[in-house]
């Protein structure tokens, strides 16, 4: 078997999703870290996939390691040489969970060659107790759901004192493109942390242009060069103690570089809120890389 990438999850409401919620559905914990697939290769050598791509020549936050060194993925996939499991990785993103929680692969789903369909939720728990795999807390089953039913498990998590959402799944359900799918629902809060961190903005916030200028200036590229700016200046290798050394020099290095652009390309600015904007995402990603060690790959 190749590289197969795991199906997108929609929010609930998309098109793709459009009556999902009739029948019985199956109610996730959705983990905030990085898809993660693995299967056996025709020499017999287990592959490892990121979201997008075939990694198993190694890395990923030491996702392949952990993926070929567990004792129980390795004799599933070994009794179950055409099948293909999916996992979350995770490693430190947007949610925060409890430090024994990370570096982890939790499994979601697995992927039947022999008649091209997911396994049943049942039976992924009851393989994954088998083989001692990490699993996401399964919430509730319920026949039929409410939005109103849903909800107070938005934002539960198993893994820490918060969660990210929860994915939704009915193993009867086909969409109207003849398309198996699942659905989403995630906090407002990871909605609001995750645009700061990576892109996204509405533009009607007040603090539109705000961060406008904080997701296009304040990068991976920019933390890691000041990163490296720092470091050969202090005795300590750098740590968690220098984020607010780190994150202020990548605020003033920003605004002294992009000044003269910004000032042609934004109407106004409240360089409160621009601050705050910056140092937040500056944080995010300093503390990301010192935990993961992460790349540009895998941020973007």
């Amino acid at each position: 078997m190749e590289f197969k990438p795991y199906l997108k999850i929609k929010r609930l409401g998309s098109e793709e999703n459009e009556g999902i919620l009739l029948g019985k559905v199956f109610i996730q914990e959705k983990i905030d870290g990085a898809n993660l697939s693995c299967w056996l290769k025709e020499d017999g050598i287990i592959g490892v996939g990121s979201r997008t791509q075939d990694v198993s020549a190694g890395g990923f936050n030491g996702a392949v390691e952990y993926i070929r060194s567990h004792k129980g993925i390795c004799e599933l996939l070994k009794q179950y040489p055409y099948c293909r499991l999916y996992f979350e990785w995770l490693v430190r993103h947007t949610v925060s969970y409890d430090e024994t929680k990370y570096k982890k692969a939790y499994l979601y789903d697995i992927f039947d060659h022999n008649i091209n369909k997911f396994w049943k939720i049942n039976d992924v728990y009851n393989v994954g107790e088998e083989f001692e795999i990490e699993m996401p807390e399964l919430f509730a089953t319920l026949e039929n759901p409410s939005l109103e039913e849903i909800m107070p498990f938005v934002g539960k998590s198993a893994l820490g004192q918060n969660g990210e959402g929860v994915v939704l799944k009915n193993f009867d359900f086909v969409n109207k493109f003849g398309d198996t799918e699942y659905a989403k629902i995630v906090t407002e809060k990871f909605k609001e942390d995750n645009a700061i961190t990576f892109g996204g903005n509405n533009r009607h916030s007040e603090t539109y242009w705000e961060m406008f200028c904080v997701n296009k200036y304040i990068s991976l590229s920019r933390v890691e060069k000041i990163m490296n700016k720092i470091q050969p200046l202090i005795e300590h290798k750098l740590g968690i103690e220098d984020t607010a050394r780190i994150i202020h020099t990548v605020y003033h290095d920003f605004w002294i570089e992009k000044c003269w652009k910004i000032q042609k390309e934004v109407p106004s600015l409240n360089f409160r809120k621009l601050s705050q904007l910056s140092c937040r995402k500056a944080a995010q990603i300093y503390h990301d890389i010192l935990n993961n060690s992460i790349s540009v790959a895998d941020q973007n």
